[in-house]
């Protein structure tokens, strides 16, 4: 079977999401309900007792805690600190809130301010007024600006911004003039997600006039070379960050790491388990009222945990590290897998002890991972 956790092993990341937003923009799949301050604390009461079923399981001392959303920044700071309280936080390191910039005002960043987060990432996606409008955001470009200057304001020296490209009808020239709002304000971490939209989002009837994948590609290497040129590392295939600035949390991906995932659809992963749970209040709560956790699971075989291993690594820029593939797989990498190697051999680069993409294949990554499925 896959990894097995030992009982005595910690489990250091967390993830929580946050299922509510104001309204919800026109290309997101992920789950989430409209706010109400009752709802709202009735999910932290609901959070608490997830948390108190997990530690009854598991040893759980972050190093890391995500609040993903949804919209996080809905949470209240008093919310906040009842969560965070609820953690053993003696090697915290990194504790990040995903925020909307229309949440931002002088009395919430203050506020922030006495909880134990030290990372924002601030949800801009754009700066040109007329794409998040498309985009459904319910902020324009000035109010990113007023809310990341009141974030650096109370000394949140840790702040990663998001940037969406390949639009409806986008050109280069528009995707260069919100990279460079986005350089002026020097951000510590950059993300870049190229608009992907499932069938159930209002901006999928405009997909027949998202750009075609050559001119997106462009977009993205145009991205990648600029933010090189002013100080970044392109550390993983969409994100960014100067040096000491990479995500301690999104690294515990990568990395195979065991993580909890609280709230209504979080997943999560420790051992050789992976779990979902219910993208629906009523069913998440139900489950929680009943003491259970960790329902919807999928136990990965061996075969299973190595493709994730693979995929998973490669999306770092360091690649994987063929002395610990061997030592978790019980087999060569370069022998087991000389087929895919050969098939792209000039899009790797190889040696003794690693293995990596080249940046010419970031973009088409998803194919290559495929050869090894």
């Amino acid at each position: 079977m896959g990894k097995n956790i030992e009982t005595d092993q910690v489990i250091s990341y967390v993830y929580i999401h946050v299922p509510f937003c104001l309204r919800k923009c026109n290309y997101c799949s992920f789950f989430s309900v409209e706010f109400t301050e009752a709802e709202s604390n009735k999910y932290i009461d609901h959070l608490i007792k997830e948390i108190k079923l997990f530690k009854q399981r598991y040893k759980i001392k972050p190093k890391t805690i995500y609040f993903g959303g949804g919209t996080p920044s809905l949470l209240s700071a008093d919310q906040i600190n009842t969560v965070i309280s609820q953690f053993d936080l003696s090697i915290i390191e990194e504790v990040t809130l995903e925020c909307n910039p229309v949440n931002i005002n002088n009395k919430y960043a203050r506020e922030l301010t006495s909880t134990p987060v030290n990372r924002i990432s601030l949800g801009a996606q754009s700066f040109i007024d007329a794409e998040l409008k498309i985009l459904g955001r319910l902020h324009n470009s000035t109010k990113i600006k007023t809310a990341y200057k009141l974030l650096r304001k109370y000394k949140f020296n840790n702040i990663s911004l998001d940037l969406i490209y390949g639009l409806p009808s986008q050109c280069l020239q528009e995707v260069e003039f919100s990279l460079d709002e986005i350089i002026k304000l020097e951000p510590e971490h950059i993300s870049t997600y190229c608009l992907s939209l499932e069938k159930d989002v209002p901006l999928f009837s405009r997909i027949d006039l998202i750009p075609i994948d050559g001119k997106v590609s462009d977009f993205y290497y145009f991205i990648r070379s600029k933010l090189i040129s002013t100080g970044f590392d392109h550390y993983e295939i969409s994100n960014f960050a100067k040096k000491n600035y990479y995500s301690k949390h999104n690294l515990c991906y990568w990395n195979d790491e065991n993580y909890l995932g609280l709230g209504p659809s979080a997943a999560g992963y420790i051992g050789n388990i992976r779990y979902n749970n219910k993208a629906n209040l009523k069913d998440h709560y139900k489950m929680i009222t009943e003491n259970n956790i960790m329902l919807d699971q999928t136990i990965l075989s061996e075969t299973d945990h190595e493709k994730e291993y693979i995929f998973l690594g490669l999306r770092k820029a360091e690649g994987l590290n063929l002395v610990d593939f061997r030592n978790n797989f019980k087999t060569d990498f370069t022998e087991k897998y000389k087929h895919v190697v050969s098939k792209f051999n000039n899009l790797f680069y190889v040696n003794e002890t690693d293995i990596a993409l080249k940046p010419k294949a970031y973009f088409i990554s998803n194919e290559i991972f495929q050869e090894f499925m």
